[in-house]
């Protein structure tokens, strides 16, 4: 089984403002400036079979390129936030690829979860160590976030793979927009 999602990854320039970000809460563990990315579906464990699948679906696709605006920050977790990131403004043309990609996904045999479509760059994960209101004024003092547009020219499927350190993510296939 290859643990797998499909993303769009994020330009330097974006990924340097948001480096620039990663201070104020003792014990989160910040994202490396090399793996941020915009998920456009967590497709879990897959077997080769199924990403060879979705592959030929994918490759089949044809999707104008768009531009994605990061304006502002949250947490997942409530009180207890779990994870900080950097939401984008509104953009159909990115609801309408991942709602594509699902169905693709679903139709290769893969088991999408189905949670509400949350596009965001995860700048860091909060753990056991994390003191909640640190997470929670981090939200309140970087909440005017506001980066210029990207656009978006491709997104890939990618493997992760798990260890005792952070997971480690590799481009197994990139598709082209028109």
């Amino acid at each position: 089984m290859i643990r797998s999602f499909i993303a769009i990854p994020v330009p330097d320039e974006t990924t340097d403002a948001l480096m620039d970000l990663q201070t104020g809460v003792r014990n989160a563990r910040w994202i490396a400036d090399d793996v941020f990315h915009v998920t456009l579906v967590f497709l879990g464990n897959c077997t080769p079979q199924e990403l060879t699948e979705l592959d030929a679906g994918l490759a089949g696709m044809r999707v104008e390129k768009f531009s994605l605006k990061p304006q502002s920050v949250g947490a997942f977790g409530g009180g207890t936030p779990r994870l900080l990131y950097a939401a984008f403004a509104e953009s159909e043309p990115l609801r309408r690829l991942n709602a594509k990609i699902e169905r693709l996904a679903r139709d290769a045999g893969i088991d999408v979860e189905r949670r509400k479509f949350v596009p965001h760059i995860t700048i860091a994960r909060c753990g056991g160590g994390v003191i909640p209101s640190q997470a929670i004024d981090w939200t309140v003092r970087n909440a005017r976030l506001d980066l210029p547009a990207f656009d978006v020219f491709h997104f890939g499927l990618y493997r992760s793979d798990l260890g005792t350190g952070a997971p480690v993510y590799t481009e197994m296939a990139r598709y082209e927009l028109a």
